[in-house]
């Protein structure tokens, strides 16, 4: 295994720790949801902030989950011995912890009355969000199997406390393993009475399993806590295939942004609009010195060969491969009409946010953190009087993909250069006149199955 690989899930785990605990500041508050139940009803205001909060609530849920799913891949059913196995079984506990702590707060603290879980089963069509969710996420938390698989990854925790206590000081998952004791509270079963008798009911069976290996308790709380992924069928064949994605590389110059989407990536679910996603292609070295963009000397050796864009995913705002930004099924490209000092100017001050943690929050005010479009927001925001609108979404400032896309298509600071994926470009990309026709339609398309 890559210490990179690592290296990411560890990051990872920390942004998604924090927007947790966020999610739990930012829920609405008791009195909020006194009112609204003793109105029995929402007012539009309300309505939307809630829609807005559980949207944040299953991007951040299904994050944990990836989380979860990569460690178990990289254990790849080996017990836990080594210090690198029992760094991803920290990774993995801690996500699995992390994932009950915020359904907990969804379904007892924000849902614990049936006029907040009505609301919450509704579709939220502006954001994509499918219907009967708070019973699918209710039904996997009290599973019996859920239980048994969460008292399994605990009794290993206990059994093996020194040695998790040890990697407190760790280089790479250190601040993990130091917060696990606070993440363990989220599953206790005593917090709940109607919950004890489920516990009480499979503990027997805790106590007679046997050796625990690292796969079974991972693999365990994967299966047992319940993913809620709707009807979508997820597949790993992408509609750019390799071909494309060179011959789109030998068009793209330094500050073109990429705008994209997957077919059936479940976060599409919780994004405003058809379009998703964005990511600033900031060239290749050789365009780069062809630009004289300064780049400053930590950054430089890792920017090099096809690492050509800088894109916040999961893990943080990362320099990544064009063939990874553009491993999706559609794809949009916005070429700026500024200047070659203009745009050498927003390569080098989106460069300043590289290496800093992904924003789970999508909240535009702080920019310690920054969500995937707040890369191209802050990069260009201000040169040349730019000027993006961003868009107040439940008492917070946003800037979506699609707003990306509208502001490119009301002003002539972008222009639409090539689209590939919706109707009429299903096979080729399309470049010239009818990219712009074609990118209006797509704002209405539907998911593909």
């Amino acid at each position: 295994m890559a210490r990179s690989e690592l290296q990411t899930l560890a990051d990872t785990v920390e942004g998604l720790v924090d927007a947790a605990a966020l999610l739990k500041s930012d829920k609405p508050t008791d009195d909020e949801l006194k009112a609204i139940i003793e109105r029995g009803e929402f007012r539009p205001a309300e309505d939307e902030a809630i829609g807005y909060w559980f949207a944040r609530y299953l991007t951040v849920r299904e994050s944990l989950w990836a989380v979860i799913d990569d460690a178990r891949e990289l254990l790849d059913g080996r017990t836990v011995r080594s210090d690198e196995e029992m760094r991803l079984f920290v990774v993995g506990y801690a996500a699995a912890c992390t994932l009950v702590g915020v359904d907990r707060v969804m379904l007892f603290e924000v849902a614990d009355h049936s006029i907040i879980q009505r609301k919450l089963n509704e579709p939220f069509q502006e954001l994509r969000v499918p219907g009967q969710q708070f019973t699918r996420i209710f039904e996997a938390f009290i599973k019996e199997s859920s239980v048994l698989s969460l008292l399994d990854a605990m009794r290993f925790a206990k059994k093996n406390r020194n040695r998790l206590d040890a990697l407190g000081t760790d280089s790479m998952v250190g601040s993990i393993a130091s917060q696990l004791p606070e993440l363990e509270k989220a599953l206790d079963p005593s917090k709940r009475a109607y919950l004890r008798g489920a516990w009480a009911f499979v503990s027997h069976k805790w106590r007679r399993r046997g050796v625990v290996t690292a796969n079974t308790v991972l693999s365990g709380v994967v299966e047992g806590v319940g993913r809620v992924a709707s009807d979508i069928q997820l597949t790993d064949k992408k509609s750019v295939s390799e071909e494309l994605r060179q011959s789109i590389g030998v068009e793209l110059r330094p500050g073109d942004i990429l705008v994209t989407r997957h077919a059936t990536a479940l976060t599409n679910l919780f994004m405003p609009g058809f379009w998703p996603h964005a990511a600033l292609y900031v060239g290749t070295p050789e365009q780069r010195d062809a630009l004289g963009i300064a780049v400053p000397a930590d950054k430089r050796s890792s920017w090099t060969g096809d690492i050509c864009t800088l894109e916040a995913l999961k893990d943080g705002v990362r320099l990544r491969r064009l063939s990874d930004t553009l491993l999706v099924d559609y794809f949009v490209v916005l070429r700026p009409q500024l200047s070659g000092d203009s745009i050498r100017q927003a390569i080098e001050r989106g460069l300043l946010h590289e290496g800093k943690m992904y924003n789970f929050d999508f909240d535009f005010f702080s920019s310690d953190r920054l969500v995937c479009t707040e890369v191209v927001y802050r990069s260009y925001d201000g040169i040349d009087g730019l000027v993006f609108p961003l868009t107040d979404r439940a008492g917070r400032k946003t800037l979506s993909a699609e707003d990306l896309l509208n502001f490119a298509l009301e002003n002539d600071a972008f222009e639409p250069f090539a689209i590939f994926g919706v109707e009429g470009c299903e096979s080729d990309v399309v470049f010239g006149d009818r990219v712009r026709d074609l990118l209006v339609s797509s704002f209405d398309a539907e998911v593909r199955p």
